[in-house]
């Protein structure tokens, strides 16, 4: 994940709305989302991909 800096001061920009939460793909482990948050948090989901979406039974 990047990180913008202020350039004068080296502070991070936009403190209060940092998304700190990601939603992360339990089978393939990629991102999915970010979650604004007031701390790291990591929640596990399915993305949209053919592979990682649950089958649907007939």
């Amino acid at each position: 994940m990047k990180t913008m800096l202020n350039e004068g001061t080296g502070s991070l920009q936009g403190q209060r709305n940092q998304d700190l939460g990601l939603v992360i793909c339990s089978k393939c482990g990629e991102m999915v989302d970010t979650l604004p948050t007031n701390g790291v948090k990591i929640i596990h989901g399915l993305c949209q991909s053919p592979s990682c979406s649950p089958q649907t039974e007939a």
